[in-house]
C-alpha cells in the first residue's frame, strides 16, 4: 500500500506518522510545486491519497484522477467534499472520506465572538480610531436577549448551548432537527422575535439565497444577524442597505475579501478563522489519519460516496 500525503509532514504527530508507516509506504508531497509535478502514480500497487485543499487549490480534476492507477481512496481533511467529484471516484472504485465535526466547538465560539462584537459596537469603535462616542457606541447586554438559531446541526446546536450558558433566551428553526432543550418556532416567528439571528445551516443548492429580502424585512430594527454558513445563504448587500437605514442593528460574518473598514455602521467582519484553532487542527489530523487506517483495515469511516 502506498500512502501519498499531500500535506506538510510537520502537521502530523510522530505517532500518527508511525501508525501510517505501519500500514504502508508513506510519501509526503509538501508544496504546490511538488504536487503539480508529482507523477509517481502509475504503478500497480494500491494507493491512498491524502489531499490538502490548500496545496491542491481546492480542486482535483478528473483528468488528474485518471493518472492514478489502482487508487483505493482519497481522504480529505475537510468537512466539505464538493471540491472533488465523488460520483466519478465511486465509478472508478475509489472511496472518498471527509472529516466531520472537527471544528464544531471553534466555529460555535466564533459565532459568540461575532455576536459580542456587535453587542459592544466594536466595529464602530475600531473605525473611529478607538475614540469612544458615548451616544453612538453604547452597547447592550446579552443576558436575556433572544438568540434565534436557524439550522440546528452540530454547529447550530453548540451555538445554542453556548447561548443558553450565558443566559440568553434560545429559540430555533430547523428543517428536520429537533431539540427539546430549546424552543422551536416557525421561521417567520423566529426572525420577527430574535435579537440575534444565527445562520448556521449548511450551504448548498437548497439553501442558496435562503435568507431572502422578504425574510430580511421581517427583522426587528434592534436585531442583528450573524452568518457562519456562507455568502450564498443571504443577500448581504440588501442587509447592509437596511443597516444604513437603521432598519437593523448589526451584521457579522467571515470574509477573505472584505474588511470592517469596507463598511459603515455596525458590521463585524473577520477572515475565515472560525475553525482555526489548535484544538481543531489536532482533531482534524487525528481523524484524517484514522480514516486512512480504517480503509486499510477494511473498516472505512466517514465515507461520503
Amino acid at each position: 500500500m502506498k500512502i501519498i500525503v499531500v500535506n506538510k509532514s510537520t502537521d502530523f504527530t510522530e505517532d500518527q506518522i508511525n501508525k501510517l508507516k505501519e500500514k504502508g509506504k508513506v510519501v509526503f508531497v509538501e508544496t504546490k510545486e511538488d504536487w503539480i509535478g508529482y507523477n509517481d502514480v502509475d504503478s500497480d500497487e494500491e494507493k491512498i491519497l491524502l489531499l490538502d485543499p490548500g496545496i491542491a487549490e481546492w480542486k482535483f480534476s478528473n483528468d488528474r484522477l485518471q493518472d492514478f492507477n489502482n487508487l483505493k481512496a482519497i481522504c480529505l481533511p475537510t468537512t466539505d467534499f464538493s471540491w472533488v467529484d465523488v460520483n466519478f471516484l465511486k465509478e472508478k472504485g475509489a472511496l472518498v472520506t471527509n472529516v466531520p465535526k472537527y471544528s464544531t466547538e471553534a466555529v460555535a465560539e466564533h459565532c459568540i465572538l461575532l455576536m459580542l462584537s456587535l453587542a459592544k459596537k466594536l466595529p464602530l469603535i475600531i473605525r473611529n480610531d478607538w475614540e469612544l462616542d458615548e451616544e453612538l457606541h453604547l452597547g447592550n447586554n446579552i443576558k436575556g436577549k433572544v438568540m434565534g438559531v436557524i439550522g440546528l446541526g452540530d454547529i447550530g446546536t453548540r451555538t445554542a448551548e453556548l447561548g443558553e450558558a450565558i443566559d440568553m433566551n434560545v429559540k430555533y428553526w430547523s428543517r428536520s432537527s429537533r431539540d427539546q432543550r430549546f424552543e422551536y418556532l416557525e421561521l417567520e416567528d423566529l426572525i420577527k422575535s430574535s435579537d440575534y439571528i444565527f445562520l448556521t445551516m449548511a450551504e448548498n443548492k437548497e439553501t442558496e439565497g435562503f435568507f431572502s429580502k422578504s425574510r430580511a424585512d421581517m427583522m426587528k430594527r434592534t436585531s442583528s444577524i450573524i452568518n457562519i454558513a456562507g455568502e450564498g445563504i443571504w443577500d448581504l448587500e440588501y442587509l447592509n442597505e437596511k443597516l444604513q437605514r437603521n432598519e437593523i442593528s448589526g451584521i457579522g460574518f467571515e470574509s477573505d475579501s472584505k474588511k470592517i473598514t469596507d463598511y459603515k455602521g455596525n458590521v463585524m467582519v473577520t477572515p475565515h478563522i472560525a475553525w482555526y484553532t489548535k484544538e481543531s487542527f489536532d482533531e482534524d489530523f487525528r481523524i484524517w489519519a484514522d480514516c486512512v487506517i480504517s480503509i486499510i483495515d477494511n473498516k472505512p469511516i466517514n465515507v461520503v460516496n
